[in-house]
Protein backbone atom coordinates (compact mmCIF):
# COMPACT_ATOMS: atom_id res chain seq x y z
CA UNK A 1 0.00 0.00 0.00
CA UNK A 2 2.77 2.40 0.99
CA UNK A 3 4.82 1.87 -2.74
CA UNK A 4 1.34 2.52 -4.26
CA UNK A 5 0.88 5.41 -2.27
CA UNK A 6 5.12 6.55 -3.16
CA UNK A 7 4.78 5.35 -6.85
CA UNK A 8 1.31 8.12 -7.32
CA UNK A 9 3.34 10.68 -5.51
CA UNK A 10 6.48 10.38 -7.52
CA UNK A 11 4.14 10.15 -10.84
CA UNK A 12 2.63 13.61 -9.64
CA UNK A 13 5.77 15.66 -8.67
CA UNK A 14 7.59 14.19 -12.45
CA UNK A 15 4.23 15.65 -14.40
CA UNK A 16 4.64 18.68 -11.94
CA UNK A 17 8.31 19.02 -13.09
CA UNK A 18 7.38 18.16 -16.35
CA UNK A 19 4.38 20.80 -16.40
CA UNK A 20 6.50 23.53 -15.33
CA UNK A 21 9.42 23.17 -17.85
CA UNK A 22 7.29 23.10 -20.37
CA UNK A 23 5.70 26.25 -19.41
CA UNK A 24 8.74 27.93 -18.93
CA UNK A 25 9.79 27.10 -22.06
CA UNK A 26 6.14 28.06 -23.74
CA UNK A 27 6.94 31.68 -22.04
CA UNK A 28 10.74 31.89 -23.27
CA UNK A 29 9.24 31.16 -27.12
CA UNK A 30 6.61 33.27 -26.55
CA UNK A 31 7.36 36.51 -24.51
CA UNK A 32 11.06 36.49 -25.43
CA UNK A 33 11.06 36.12 -29.22
CA UNK A 34 7.76 37.52 -29.72
CA UNK A 35 8.11 41.19 -29.93
CA UNK A 36 4.60 43.65 -29.92
CA UNK A 37 3.53 45.32 -32.71
CA UNK A 38 4.70 49.08 -33.03
CA UNK A 39 2.08 51.21 -33.87
CA UNK A 40 3.16 55.08 -34.94
CA UNK A 41 1.21 57.74 -36.32
CA UNK A 42 3.75 59.55 -38.64
CA UNK A 43 1.50 62.15 -40.17
CA UNK A 44 -1.92 63.73 -39.21
CA UNK A 45 -3.28 67.26 -40.18
CA UNK A 46 -6.71 69.37 -40.71
CA UNK A 47 -6.65 71.02 -44.73
CA UNK A 48 -9.93 72.55 -43.25
CA UNK A 49 -10.98 73.44 -39.63
CA UNK A 50 -13.51 75.97 -38.56
CA UNK A 51 -15.91 76.91 -36.34
CA UNK A 52 -19.71 77.61 -38.13
CA UNK A 53 -23.34 77.79 -37.26
CA UNK A 54 -23.03 80.04 -34.22
CA UNK A 55 -19.82 78.25 -32.90
CA UNK A 56 -22.22 74.53 -32.74
CA UNK A 57 -20.37 72.90 -35.95
CA UNK A 58 -16.96 71.86 -36.76
CA UNK A 59 -16.30 71.51 -40.40
CA UNK A 60 -13.18 69.81 -41.03
CA UNK A 61 -11.16 67.90 -43.49
CA UNK A 62 -8.82 64.98 -41.36
CA UNK A 63 -6.64 63.04 -42.36
CA UNK A 64 -4.13 60.65 -40.40
CA UNK A 65 -1.18 58.52 -41.91
CA UNK A 66 0.29 55.51 -39.19
CA UNK A 67 1.99 52.48 -39.74
CA UNK A 68 2.38 49.17 -38.06
CA UNK A 69 5.50 47.19 -37.53
CA UNK A 70 6.43 43.54 -37.10
CA UNK A 71 9.87 43.98 -35.47
CA UNK A 72 10.18 40.34 -35.76
CA UNK A 73 12.53 38.57 -37.03
CA UNK A 74 10.23 35.50 -37.53
CA UNK A 75 7.17 35.08 -37.60
CA UNK A 76 4.19 36.97 -38.98
CA UNK A 77 1.00 38.44 -37.90
CA UNK A 78 -2.44 37.96 -39.22
CA UNK A 79 -4.90 40.75 -38.64
CA UNK A 80 -8.43 39.78 -38.45
CA UNK A 81 -9.52 43.60 -38.40
CA UNK A 82 -7.89 46.92 -37.21
CA UNK A 83 -10.59 49.74 -36.66
CA UNK A 84 -9.52 52.88 -35.91
CA UNK A 85 -10.94 56.15 -34.52
CA UNK A 86 -10.05 59.66 -33.61
CA UNK A 87 -11.14 60.95 -30.40
CA UNK A 88 -11.34 64.67 -29.08
CA UNK A 89 -12.67 66.31 -25.99
CA UNK A 90 -13.95 65.16 -22.29
CA UNK A 91 -17.02 63.83 -24.40
CA UNK A 92 -15.15 61.88 -26.84
CA UNK A 93 -16.79 63.36 -29.84
CA UNK A 94 -15.92 60.62 -32.84
CA UNK A 95 -14.03 62.93 -35.52
CA UNK A 96 -13.20 59.90 -37.85
CA UNK A 97 -13.81 56.21 -37.78
CA UNK A 98 -12.20 53.29 -40.28
CA UNK A 99 -11.97 49.72 -40.32
CA UNK A 100 -9.54 47.65 -42.23
CA UNK A 101 -9.78 44.42 -43.05
CA UNK A 102 -8.03 41.40 -43.34
CA UNK A 103 -4.24 41.72 -43.58
CA UNK A 104 -0.93 39.76 -43.08
CA UNK A 105 2.30 41.71 -41.51
CA UNK A 106 5.59 39.27 -42.18
CA UNK A 107 8.18 39.82 -39.94
CA UNK A 108 10.52 42.70 -40.63
CA UNK A 109 7.39 44.81 -42.09
CA UNK A 110 5.48 47.69 -42.19
CA UNK A 111 1.94 47.99 -43.40
CA UNK A 112 0.50 51.53 -44.07
CA UNK A 113 -2.93 52.74 -42.67
CA UNK A 114 -4.47 55.96 -43.64
CA UNK A 115 -7.67 57.80 -42.95
CA UNK A 116 -9.22 60.55 -44.26
CA UNK A 117 -12.26 62.13 -42.98
CA UNK A 118 -14.26 65.33 -44.27
CA UNK A 119 -17.66 66.07 -42.14
CA UNK A 120 -19.15 68.94 -39.79
CA UNK A 121 -19.65 67.61 -36.34
CA UNK A 122 -22.25 68.78 -34.03
CA UNK A 123 -20.88 70.10 -30.83
CA UNK A 124 -21.78 70.98 -27.33
CA UNK A 125 -19.08 73.65 -26.45
CA UNK A 126 -19.34 76.26 -23.37
CA UNK A 127 -18.38 79.92 -24.49
CA UNK A 128 -14.60 79.57 -22.94
CA UNK A 129 -13.66 76.25 -25.35
CA UNK A 130 -15.28 77.96 -28.27
CA UNK A 131 -12.47 80.52 -27.20
CA UNK A 132 -9.78 78.14 -26.62
CA UNK A 133 -10.49 76.21 -30.06
CA UNK A 134 -10.09 79.54 -31.86
CA UNK A 135 -6.74 80.38 -30.47
CA UNK A 136 -5.36 77.08 -30.64
CA UNK A 137 -2.12 76.42 -32.75
CA UNK A 138 -2.44 72.79 -32.13
CA UNK A 139 -5.41 70.13 -31.94
CA UNK A 140 -5.43 67.72 -29.01
CA UNK A 141 -7.05 64.47 -29.50
CA UNK A 142 -6.91 60.39 -29.04
CA UNK A 143 -6.22 57.91 -32.09
CA UNK A 144 -6.91 54.58 -30.96
CA UNK A 145 -6.27 51.72 -33.16
CA UNK A 146 -7.66 48.09 -32.13
CA UNK A 147 -8.44 44.49 -33.65
CA UNK A 148 -7.48 41.11 -33.22
CA UNK A 149 -4.61 39.69 -34.53
CA UNK A 150 -2.58 36.01 -34.47
CA UNK A 151 0.79 35.04 -35.16
CA UNK A 152 2.66 31.66 -35.42
CA UNK A 153 5.73 30.22 -34.02
CA UNK A 154 7.17 26.82 -35.01
CA UNK A 155 3.47 24.91 -34.70
CA UNK A 156 2.17 26.86 -32.32
CA UNK A 157 -0.28 29.89 -32.73
CA UNK A 158 -0.74 32.53 -30.39
CA UNK A 159 -4.18 34.72 -30.37
CA UNK A 160 -4.93 38.29 -28.82
CA UNK A 161 -6.53 41.55 -28.47
CA UNK A 162 -5.18 44.78 -28.40
CA UNK A 163 -5.77 48.53 -28.38
CA UNK A 164 -3.20 50.76 -29.36
CA UNK A 165 -3.63 54.08 -28.31
CA UNK A 166 -1.75 57.69 -29.32
CA UNK A 167 -1.99 61.19 -27.88
CA UNK A 168 -1.66 63.36 -30.79
CA UNK A 169 -0.89 67.11 -31.38
CA UNK A 170 -2.49 67.89 -34.79
CA UNK A 171 -0.92 71.47 -35.84
CA UNK A 172 -3.34 73.70 -37.03
CA UNK A 173 -3.59 76.19 -39.73
CA UNK A 174 -3.33 79.76 -39.03
CA UNK A 175 -2.71 82.82 -41.93
CA UNK A 176 -2.51 79.68 -44.83
CA UNK A 177 0.29 78.60 -42.61
CA UNK A 178 1.10 75.10 -40.05
CA UNK A 179 1.68 76.94 -36.84
CA UNK A 180 4.36 73.98 -36.64
CA UNK A 181 5.21 70.30 -37.79
CA UNK A 182 3.36 67.43 -36.74
CA UNK A 183 5.82 65.35 -34.42
CA UNK A 184 5.75 61.10 -35.27
CA UNK A 185 3.92 60.05 -32.28
CA UNK A 186 4.84 55.86 -30.88
CA UNK A 187 1.56 54.55 -29.66
CA UNK A 188 1.13 52.33 -26.61
CA UNK A 189 0.08 49.42 -27.00
CA UNK A 190 -2.07 46.76 -24.44
CA UNK A 191 -2.57 43.45 -25.06
CA UNK A 192 -5.97 41.82 -23.90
Amino acid sequence: MSKCVGIILSTIGTLVVLGAISGFISYLVFNGRTKHIRYEVFDASFTQFELANNNITLQYNLAINASATNPNKKGAYHFEQVMTVAYFGSKNNILSASTFERFDLPHNRVAYLATSENQALRLDLTADEVSKLRSATVFDMLWVASGRSSTKLGRRHAHFNYKAICYLRVPLISDGKFSQRFNVTLCTVHKH
